[in-house]
């Protein structure tokens, strides 16, 4: 719905330039343990399987996602699409109509499922995504228990060829509107005149009269503008708490690979320890937890015939140590733990592979710590805590992404966008 309302803004929408294709089942999950279990858009199908683990737990499920759908839309309206950057954009009646729900949200996620669900099994399936908004369950607000509206309610589906479909849409929509692109030249210095602002890069020279940064936000700061041009310092930023990175493994292999599915997690049944060895004593885990994509599932075209395309994530804690030894050892205990637990084995089917982590994160996007997504949601890092769209040290450049409202992932991202946009033009008025 995030996409279908960003085109929607063009007098366009996305079947105008790809096609959905709806995932069932959504993705499986394997625990460490041998069990499995695989999410499909059957609420019935999943009631049972929610009931089967927990007796209460299946009308448990019902009414955690209704309230998670009610949760949604009162967020999503109130606080994701309307942008609130300042404490007295809080004092408004909408938000006034919201606060009950929103006080009751101020605790954490791990508190907040404990209230419907008891077995451990399924609290991970409830809070497996606060991994990729870069949080953990005892660290990240109750609010995103929403995510299971999305996830349970409103479905996953596959853009043909890819998310790259959606960014080819992006660009071509850009190119109707008269954007001019210009790829693969890095920004040395932004330069603030008079009249505007120069921006110094490998392509040359740009004049500009604002500038948007969707950069890594304390990378713009402390390396592209003077010191007294810059809102934080690096105290600020090293205080932080920032997003997992990721130890990416890509392969191309020969044969299939059942029974994984095209979206596939596979999970310690205590994964209280991965998150600690993120956040509280950053080490790589010995025992992962991690997601496995296997796009060739639904895709013929992205892998050759008789191969399948697929890759591995395992979020790590960002600013580790990735040298050549350590991603080697970390290469094949993740093989070996998807073999163990998947019954998928690869070693000797490999005819592609290319590792990306932390080095490459930091190296290629000059992502603080080489986090791959950003500064985690916690409740000091949420709403108005973030970092602001506006700079308010450099009157005329803006900030968008994931550092700041309503922060990480793609939709979330678009969203930033729409907001940043919505800040500079209020102000050229």
């Amino acid at each position: 719905d995030v996409f279908e309302r960003f085109f929607s803004h063009f007098d366009t929408a996305p079947t105008e330039f790809y096609d959905l294709e709806a995932l069932d089942p959504h993705y499986r999950v394997f625990f460490k343990d041998g069990d499995s279990i695989a999410v499909t858009s059957d609420r019935d199908e999943m009631r049972d399987v929610f009931e089967a683990y927990e007796p209460g737990a299946g009308e448990a499920l019902d009414a955690y996602l209704d309230t998670s759908e009610t949760h949604y839309e009162v967020a999503m309206e109130n606080f994701v699409y309307t942008d609130r950057p300042r404490l007295r954009d809080w004092v408004d009646l909408d938000v006034m109509r919201a606060a009950p729900i929103g006080l009751q949200l101020l605790g954490t996620m791990d508190d907040y499922v404990a209230d419907y669900f008891e077995h451990p099994k399924l609290k991970q399936i409830m809070q497996y995504s606060l991994v990729f908004l870069g949080g953990a369950p005892n660290n990240t607000p109750a609010i995103y228990n929403m995510m299971s509206h999305v996830d349970f309610n409103l479905g996953v589906h596959y853009p043909e060829n890819g998310l790259r479909s959606v960014v080819d849409a992006c660009v071509e929509l850009g190119d109707s509107l008269g954007v001019d692109y210009v790829t693969d030249a890095e920004v040395s210095e932004i330069i603030n005149r008079k009249d505007g602002f120069t921006v110094e890069s490998a392509a040359g020279d740009f004049d500009a009269d604002f500038v948007v940064s969707d950069a890594d936000y304390a990378h713009t700061e402390q390396e592209l503008l003077p010191e007294h041009e810059r809102q934080y310092d690096e105290e600020y930023w090293a205080s932080r708490t920032y997003a997992p990175s990721a130890f990416l493994l890509y392969l191309g292999v020969e044969g299939d690979v059942e029974p994984l599915e095209h979206h596939t997690l596979v999970l310690p049944t205590d994964w209280e320890n991965h998150f600690e060895q993120i956040f509280d004593d950053p080490a790589w885990p010995e025992d992962p937890a991690y997601y496995l994509c296997v796009p060739s599932k639904t895709d013929d075209s992205v892998a050759p015939e008789g191969h399948s395309n697929l890759f591995a994530l395992v979020p790590i804690a960002p600013g580790l140590d990735d040298t050549e030894e350590t991603r080697t050892w970390y290469r094949d205990l993740v093989l070996d733990d998807i073999a163990e637990n998947t019954g998928v084995e690869l070693h000797d089917r490999i005819v592609f592979e290319e590792l990306f982590s932390v080095s490459e994160f930091a190296d290629r996007y000059n992502s603080t710590k080489g986090t791959a997504l950003g500064m985690a949601h916690t409740l000091r890092q949420t709403a108005l805590l973030r970092p602001p769209h506006r700079s308010d040290a450099c009157p005329g450049l803006y900030f968008t992404g994931s550092y700041t409202t309503p922060g990480i992932g793609v939709p979330m991202c678009l969203i930033s966008g729409q907001h940043t946009a919505d800040a500079l033009l209020d102000d050229a008025r």
